[in-house]
């Protein structure tokens, strides 16, 4: 129940973090928001695709749950040290861009890292449908796996807007009455779109705060709604959290979701750990290998994740 600050940036953090700002930041503060132009962005995906994104010791293969399109990742090798467990991935982007291609890297990191199978979840975004679809189709997706009986236990993981899907999925499955996930790690997770957060992104090498408020004309949309509150890092919602660890880059306007859901979190006596990281740009942790803090917030992530597993399976022995 702590927040670790990770001081100082290596050289090439520090080159990633300003050609961010000047070039990334500079085209999301100039770039309007509306139905006419979002579509402009998704049809930069191909092009975001094509950077490599595989790495070495997996086995990938497309599959569907609860109808919705996914990637299972498998770790080549020795047998599953956390048997009957699984790891749900939920991919960035604003509700907006990014796919499966674009976080394949990511989920792969993390089967080879747990050695549990990970499942890249390709929710439907803009213009197919606004947060509440995006939310009902992870849910889906979530259900069916744990319907399946295969495992027992099963992590949530995502970044950004990921992030806030999963904090939903954890909130639906409690809502629904079934086994929530055993544990999650949010990258950067956006907790709150309501808005309502003292954020400021003047130090963010990214994320503009006015194209983050900007983002609600558009994401209010159907075909599913948004069920319950919109701001994941209350009190009343930190309640429904499994143990939990959180990264962000220090300063980013996403910091202080992360920050308040600590707060909530160790109130209601939940463990949890968040990661702050200096000289790094939102969602670092995605690009894990690019700069030693990625790989290095990469690694605790890894380790919180498969200490939870370990933790529950002894409960779960115990029980038996």
């Amino acid at each position: 129940m702590a927040v670790v600050a990770h001081r100082g940036s290596s050289i090439p953090a520090r080159l990633v973090k300003w050609f961010v700002l000047i070039v990334m930041k500079t085209i999301f503060r100039v770039f309007p928001m509306s139905d006419r132009t979002l579509p402009l962005l998704r049809a930069a995906e191909p092009y975001l695709g094509r950077v490599p994104q595989t790495i070495r010791g997996v086995r990938i293969e497309k599959t569907t749950l609860g109808g919705v399109p996914t990637e299972r990742i498998v770790a080549n090798g020795d047998a599953d040290p956390h048997p009957r467990a699984a790891l749900v991935y939920y991919h960035g982007g604003a509700f907006i861009g990014c796919n499966l291609d674009t976080h394949r890297r990511i989920a792969a990191l993390l089967a080879r890292g747990l050695r549990v199978p990970v499942y890249n979840v390709e929710y439907r975004q803009y213009p197919d449908g606004g947060v509440g679809t995006s939310v009902g189709d992870g849910f889906a997706a979530y259900r069916e796996l744990l319907d399946s009986g295969e495992f027992d236990r099963i992590l949530v993981a995502g970044d950004s807007a990921g992030g806030f899907v999963c904090a939903k999925v954890i909130e639906y499955a409690a809502e629904a009455g079934i086994q929530g996930p055993t544990a999650f790690a949010g990258f950067s997770p956006f907790l709150d779109i309501s808005a309502t957060l003292p954020r400021s992104s003047r130090r963010d090498a990214m994320l503009p705060i006015s194209k983050i408020r900007k983002l609600r004309t558009v994401l209010g949309r159907g075909p599913e709604a948004l069920r319950g509150p919109e701001d994941m890092t209350t009190d009343a919602t930190a309640a429904y959290f499994p143990p939990s660890v959180l990264f962000a880059a220090n300063r980013e306007a996403l910091m202080v979701d992360s920050l308040e859901l600590h707060e909530s979190l160790d109130r209601a006596g939940i463990r949890n750990e968040v990661h702050i990281y200096d000289g790094q740009v939102h969602a670092f942790v995605v690009s894990a290998g690019l700069t030693r803090e990625s790989w290095d917030a990469y690694k605790v992530a890894v380790h919180f994740l498969s200490t939870e597993l370990t933790a529950a399976e002894e409960i779960g022995s115990a029980a038996a």
